[in-house]
């Protein structure tokens, strides 16, 4: 069957490129994509892999420069549905513009994908403890930016003015948090706050993250999940819990500390990841 192109990308942009290159290595038009934070890289290694594409290979894509971020379009179909995985992402604090961090996305989209699962690791701000499992009911953009502003806002085929207040689908959360429960795996809900980075957060940050509502604070998502919105796609956000943010403590917080906590939990969340896969042919359509 022919593949057919989802008219997102303007002609000749940089999503177009890459979109160009894309379409006739792929063995597939995926429906899903999963963007994959620190830590949880392993979940693009289990087989049937398909395909998998370097980002450096893919005209306009952002290469990854953070311990943890391999930078892979990888495509699979072994829970069902048909996905493409970027194994890492890159982030504004790696001197990127907002446009190049959220073009993954409009890719993604200009592909086929209709669904999107978000995963970061994140500072946990509430009582959850690190190793916890947050789903991602809702965000504070403090980033000081936004991915819709001047040009970019055009190429992600959106007038600019987007509908946040249900940025993550209702449907896909509960789904998502029945699999949690089920399998027995630690889990809450709650705001998330991203910030730039990279700086992790002072203990005053952190008090204020707390009085704003924020469970939990992270370096990335927010961007993605606006540019998704702004596409109409439906959103799964997955938070790991891997220290507590703004803790005056003997050691400093390290992003190898991140890394080993994100690992150390990352088998329980590819399953929950698999699982949730699984059941979206469960879900209503909007």
């Amino acid at each position: 069957m022919r593949m057919k192109k989802a008219p997102h990308a303007l002609p000749h942009s940089p999503v177009a490129k890459a979109v160009d290159y894309l379409f006739p290595c792929l063995p597939f038009r995926p429906t899903v994509g999963i963007v994959l934070g620190s830590g949880l890289r392993g979940f693009a290694d289990r087989p049937p892999i398909l395909t998998t594409i370097p980002y450096a290979e893919i005209p306009g894509f952002p290469t990854c420069s953070v311990e943890g971020h391999p930078g892979r379009l990888v495509l699979t179909d072994r829970c069902g549905p048909r996905v493409a995985i970027l194994q890492g992402r890159a982030h504004r604090y790696e001197g990127l513009s907002r446009d190049t961090v959220t073009r993954p996305i409009r890719v993604l989209a200009s592909l086929g994908v209709e669904t999107l699962i978000v995963t970061c690791a994140a500072g946990a701000l509430g009582d959850a403890e690190p190793g916890a499992l947050m789903f991602i009911e809702d965000h504070l953009n403090l980033m000081g930016d936004n991915p819709l502003i001047g040009a970019a806002r055009g190429d992600a085929g959106s007038s600019g003015f987007v509908e946040m207040a249900n940025a993550y689908d209702p449907a896909l959360l509960r789904l998502a948090e029945g699999v949690a429960e089920a399998s027995g795996i630690p889990s809450c809900r709650g705001v998330l706050a991203a910030v730039s980075g990279p700086t992790y957060e002072t203990a005053a940050e952190a008090a204020m993250l707390r009085r704003l509502g924020a469970k939990a604070v992270c370096m990335s998502v927010v961007p993605e999940v606006i540019v998704a919105r702004a596409l109409n796609l439906r959103v799964l956000g997955l938070a790991l819990l891997t220290n507590r943010a703004g803790v005056q403590q003997d050691r400093e917080t390290t992003h190898h500390e991140v890394m080993a906590m994100a690992e150390s939990r990352a088998a329980s969340v590819c399953a929950l990841l698999e699982e949730v896969l699984s059941r979206l042919g469960t879900l209503p359509s909007r």
